[in-house]
């Protein structure tokens, strides 16, 4: 029964879903018609509380088709499915959360890019772009070391600025404008690397300048060939056989779980066979989040992964809660020469 499942009574868990829906279309009409006159961080908190309300419309909707199901199963004796009216409902009130909430994640995008995030990443970006050609334009010799490595401490941190910067507002970035500024910054990542082995140059620069200043110049002399090293014969590995990955419900892992589930079912099973696809979903899912999602029941393992999706897989709230992870490191606190001594 019902109760049993959920520990309600199916009339109680279709009221829950109709007031969590409620909460959540009022919240996104008020969003969407203030979010002109919000700040950055008003913008942020308001479609928080508007993605905690659209997660729970999202299990109030699966805990009601929980509910029919064992209410069905008690009556029938057996493993139900819901008539093609139910299943209807509860589709489209899924499909119409995530319509709705797209729509005002597209106003509050439009607002947090343009006012806020597309001047603060740009501005990061182009200081760290200036600091690193500037550092590349420094020559290598004894003299400069100690010039450089103060101004590359300087560009580190314009560099580590903006990859931060990047963090912050990737998920707000638009289409459009994403793949030119992530290349941006992969690119002043890179130059940083560059620029920091290009210090072991400043000091080889300087140990030679000391060395002929102790040392006279002596001729150069022929280096000895030496003799090839013995052979090493290399150790046989021993490859175990390769297991489908198994998610336990952590959001940050379920994107790269189903990309690798789906690579390595391909190769152990190519044909694709919509039971052994089914039957090997079951078996890569904890038993807790099986019996919880119920999904035993579905057809297919499409149906499956819907309900995953829905549950741990919107991009939009794993990447505010890692933002909200980043929001809690302390920030950096420079150490003055005074403090230091």
């Amino acid at each position: 029964m019902a109760k049993e499942a959920t520990g309600k009574i199916v009339k109680q868990l279709k009221q829950e879903r109709t007031l969590a829906k409620s909460v959540f279309t009022k919240h996104a009409n008020f969003l969407s018609r203030a979010a002109g006159n919000m700040t950055k961080s008003e913008l942020q908190e308001e479609f928080r509380k508007l993605m905690s309300h659209a997660r729970s419309v999202s299990e109030s909707n699966d805990d009601y088709r929980t509910g029919l199901l064992a209410d069905m199963e008690e009556d029938e004796g057996e493993e139900a499915k819901l008539d093609a009216q139910l299943q209807t409902d509860i589709e489209k009130t899924m499909e119409d959360c995530d319509t709705r909430l797209e729509e005002v994640r597209n106003v509050v995008q439009t607002n947090l890019w343009s006012r806020y995030g597309e001047e603060e990443l740009k501005t990061a970006i182009k200081e760290a772009e200036a600091g690193c050609d500037g550092l590349r334009a420094v020559a290598v010799s004894a003299v400069n070391k100690d010039g450089y490595e103060l101004q590359f401490d300087g560009v580190k941190k314009l560099v580590q600025d903006a990859i931060t910067s990047l963090a912050s507002w990737e998920i707000w970035i638009p289409a459009a404008q994403k793949a030119n500024l992530d290349g941006r910054v992969k690119g002043i990542r890179t130059l940083n690397n560059q620029l920091e082995a290009r210090r072991a140059e400043f000091l080889t620069a300087q140990r030679v300048a000391e060395e002929e200043r102790r040392v006279p110049e002596a001729p150069a002399q022929v280096p000895q060939a030496q003799p090839a090293p013995p052979h090493v014969q290399q150790p046989i590995l021993k490859i175990k056989p390769t297991t489908l990955p198994k998610f336990h419900g952590f959001k940050r892992n379920y994107h790269r779980w189903r990309k690798d589930w789906e690579s390595l079912q391909r190769q152990g099973e190519p044909t694709g066979s919509v039971e052994a696809k089914k039957i090997q979903l079951l078996d890569s899912v904890d038993e807790k989040i099986r019996r919880d999602l119920r999904l035993s029941t579905y057809n297919t393992a499409e149906d499956m992964f819907r309900v995953l999706e829905n549950r741990y897989g919107n991009k939009t709230t794993i990447a505010l809660e890692i933002i909200e992870d980043l929001e809690k490191i302390p920030p950096f606190k420079a150490v003055s020469a005074q403090e230091s001594d």
